[in-house]
Formats: structure tokens, C-alpha cells, sequence
């Protein structure tokens, strides 16, 4: 194989190992789905904690209602029953506002029982989403370092790669580079394929007899007719590094 080609496919090779990483890393857990679910945690933490105020709000205002009504109704009761009233329309004034008085205690303290069942419901969702957002802190401090850790070994082999490449790079002569650098941006990174058979490896369809004859030649020069990727023999890579 000549030299040259021979260099240019450790590029491509080197390109490869770059992109494979730069994969892998890009796919790696950084945590955004726990932060995501931490903030609709806390979201819905400041709702149910706003309510819960409201509502303790309201269960005060009923209490001060239901004490004053029931100041009231005593007071009619001990009219009524003191013996110092002895009109029969006064009596039965009285009598009528004791009534009212305990059916408004009444409906009161229905929604005072509603109210109190509305607080423990939220109580108990809110100590629910405490309790998740407490496991979901701890899930994403793990993730954080797991990803600190696996992010910087392969940004380390990247720069490795990276600096391999820089190197092997200025060895190829700078028309086949620009046209290995065309063809690579084109086809997804992958400008130069090592031929084994018959078949182009990148898109998978025969080669004509004359391409394969051209790329045992061991030059630079043959593509593939179907996706025009660069073609190189896999036999004799003896090249030196």
C-alpha cells in the first residue's frame, strides 16, 4: 500500500475512535432528567405548600366565625332560659335566633371537617414529594460523579486521539487530505473504507473489477461509484506510525 494512503486510513482510523467517544459521551447521563424531575418537584411543592397555607387560612378564619356564632348563641340560649324574658314574641324571637344560630354552627363545622380533611390530603402529598425530592437529590449528586468521572477519561482519550491525529495528519499530502476531509463531512465521518472482498464496506454494493484492480494498485485515487467513499485494500497495512 503506498505510504501515503497508508497514513491517511490511520486517520480515518483515529477519526473513527474520536467520533466513537464523542458519542459515548454525548450520550452519557448528565443528570437533566433528575433535574427535571427535581424541579417539577419543587414546583409542585411551593403549589401544595401555597394551598396548605390557604387552607390553614381558612380552617382560622371558620374557628374565629364558629367561636363568635357560638358567643352569640349562648348568650340568646342564657337570655331565653333566664327567666327574664317573659314576652311570648320575645321568647319566640329568641328562640327562632337560637335555631339559626346553631344551624350556621352546623354548616361551619361541616367545612371545618371538610377543610381538615383537605389538609391532611395535602400533608400527606406534600411529605410524599419531600420524601421523592430527598431520593431524587441523592440519585443526582451519584449521577453528577459517575458522569464527572466517565466525562474526563473520555475527553482525555479524545485529546490523546486528537493529538495522534494532529500528528498523522500533516503527513498526507494536503489535495488528498482536503478530499478525505470533503467526503468525510459528507458521509458521517466515514471517508475511507478497507476493503476486504468484492463489496464497497460503507454502503455495502459490489465494486467493478477495474475499481478493485485500481485499489490493489495500492494508490490513492479509487471511490466507490454508490456513495464515492475512498477504497483501500485491507491486505499488506504494514505502514509505519
Amino acid at each position: 500500500m503506498n505510504e501515503e494512503l497508508g497514513i491517511l486510513c490511520k486517520v480515518q482510523e483515529t477519526d473513527t475512535e474520536i467520533a466513537r467517544r464523542r458519542q459515548v459521551l454525548d450520550a452519557l447521563d448528565a443528570g437533566t432528567r433528575l433535574e427535571e424531575e427535581i424541579a417539577a418537584l419543587e414546583g409542585e411543592l411551593a403549589g401544595l405548600r401555597a394551598e396548605q397555607a390557604a387552607a390553614d387560612q381558612e380552617n382560622l378564619d371558620a374557628e374565629l366565625e364558629l367561636k363568635s356564632l357560638q358567643e352569640k348563641k349562648d348568650r340568646f340560649q342564657g337570655q331565653l332560659y333566664s327567666g327574664n324574658v317573659s314576652n311570648p314574641r320575645q321568647l319566640s324571637d329568641l328562640h327562632k335566633e337560637v335555631g339559626m344560630l346553631g344551624r350556621e354552627i352546623g354548616k361551619i363545622e361541616d367545612r371545618m371537617l371538610v377543610i381538615m380533611e383537605t389538609l391532611d390530603s395535602q400533608r400527606t402529598e406534600i411529605t410524599a414529594r419531600e420524601t421523592r425530592l430527598g431520593e431524587a437529590k441523592g440519585e443526582l449528586a451519584s449521577v453528577r460523579a459517575d458522569y464527572e468521572q466517565k466525562s474526563d477519561r473520555l475527553r482525555s482519550e479524545i485529546a490523546e486521539l486528537e493529538s495522534q491525529r494532529n500528528g498523522l495528519a500533516p503527513r498526507v499530502g494536503a489535495h488528498l487530505l482536503k478530499r478525505y476531509e470533503q467526503i468525510r463531512a459528507r458521509m458521517g465521518n466515514l471517508a475511507l473504507v478497507r476493503v476486504t472482498g468484492t463489496t464497497c464496506p460503507g454502503c455495502q454494493i459490489a465494486l467493478p473489477s477495474d475499481t478493485l484492480k485500481a485499489m490493489k494498485a495500492g494508490k490513492p485515487g479509487p471511490t466507490c461509484d454508490n456513495c464515492g467513499r475512498m477504497l483501500a485494500s485491507a491486505e499488506g497495512d504494514k505502514t509505519e506510525e
